[in-house]
């Protein structure tokens, strides 16, 4: 993603068995771009979530490489896409700028690890994600090419999923009667 060109387009798929979708993604000749890793994202916002107000996330994500990202979310008609502003950069010590967001007066802090495995194919990014409620799979490029990775991984049954993991969490808490805020592997 260049400076310019800073719109994250990607659907989201609840996967029931991870063999086939994997099996599907290397006949279709996807190149593994990151082996499974843990990755532990530490979401920052102010004591009264003055940024999940404003539809704006900040994190420091830790994996296959340390970053820093602030994403938007785009007020948009379309439904089929999850769509946001991105901006991204890749930081040397991820403990040090979480102390800086915490001076600077981020002090609610959630916690959120998936393991991930990330393949490429013709463009398009498809990060297999394994949380604690589920398995899911993220097709990340151009809406022409998601649309054309649904049909050949055949996941044209699955309902695309346009909210953020920690949504996802939120229903799952809803549904199972649960309170915790983190999204963590005991």
């Amino acid at each position: 993603m260049s400076h310019q060109d800073n719109k994250e387009i990607e659907i989201k798929l609840k996967i029931d068995n991870l063999e086939e979708l994997e099996h599907l993604i290397n006949q279709a000749g996807a190149v593994l771009v990151h082996p499974e890793v843990l990755q532990r994202t530490i979401r920052f916002d102010t004591p009264e979530q003055d940024l999940e107000k404003k539809g704006v996330f900040l994190r420091v994500r830790t994996g296959e490489k340390s970053i820093m990202t602030v994403k938007k979310k785009i007020d948009k008609t379309e439904t089929r896409y999850f769509e946001r502003n991105e901006w991204e950069t890749e930081i040397s010590d991820s403990k040090m700028a979480e102390e800086m967001l915490k001076n600077l007066g981020f002090e609610k802090i959630l916690i959120m690890e998936k393991y991930r495995k990330t393949y490429s194919l013709d463009g398009v990014w498809l990060s297999i994600d394994r949380l604690p409620f589920g398995n899911f799979i993220e097709i990340e490029g151009a809406k022409d090419d998601i649309d054309r990775m649904v049909e050949l991984l055949k996941l044209k049954t699955a309902v695309p999923i346009t909210v953020t993991y920690w949504d996802l969490h939120d229903e799952y808490n809803r549904e199972h009667h649960l309170t915790e805020e983190n999204i963590v592997f005991n």
